[in-house]
């Protein structure tokens, strides 16, 4: 069974991914996570064949008391420093939002923030996709990442 996690906080686009998967993708399991800390957990338990990760997220689970703590721009570079420190292997490709990242002399755009991931974690950074709800050439480039990973239908 071919098993995909998606680490995303925003709803629209968590749900346009896992359409995206199954409709793409016969017979694949899609769990999901919603922050760095529950996306860490469901991680590190039984393996994935891929993972979907938003790059700007919040620390914990959004309740209706609690926004999820600090948003993290760069939670999805925490995460995959994280896989390093448990020695775990999976594919991750990085589905985003934003082309720049951070603010003032920190700001970075993402065409070099995906050079910097693939330098720094190779070994389980795939790519990343730029995401936009009007414009659906993410579909393709994220099917193009997947491919190897998942048989498309």
């Amino acid at each position: 069974m071919r098993r995909v996690l998606v680490i995303e906080d925003d709803e629209n686009k968590l749900l346009q991914l896992c359409n995206f998967l199954r409709t793409r993708f016969h017979g694949v399991e899609v769990e999901t996570a919603r922050s760095l800390q529950s996306g860490l957990r469901q991680a590190r338990g039984d393996g994935f064949s891929l993972i979907l990760l938003d790059m700007t997220l919040p620390n914990f689970d959004a309740t209706p008391d609690d926004p999820g703590g600090q948003t993290r721009n760069f939670g999805g570079k925490e995460f995959l420093k994280q896989l390093d420190r448990f020695d775990m292997r999976v594919p991750v490709i990085v589905v985003t939002q934003f082309i720049t990242f951070g603010s003032g002399a920190q700001a970075i755009r993402l065409e070099d923030l995906d050079k910097e991931l693939k330098q720094a974690f190779g070994h389980n950074y795939v790519g990343c996709v730029y995401y936009h709800t009007s414009i659906h050439r993410w579909k393709e480039e994220l099917e193009q990442l997947t491919r190897t990973h998942l048989e498309p239908c």
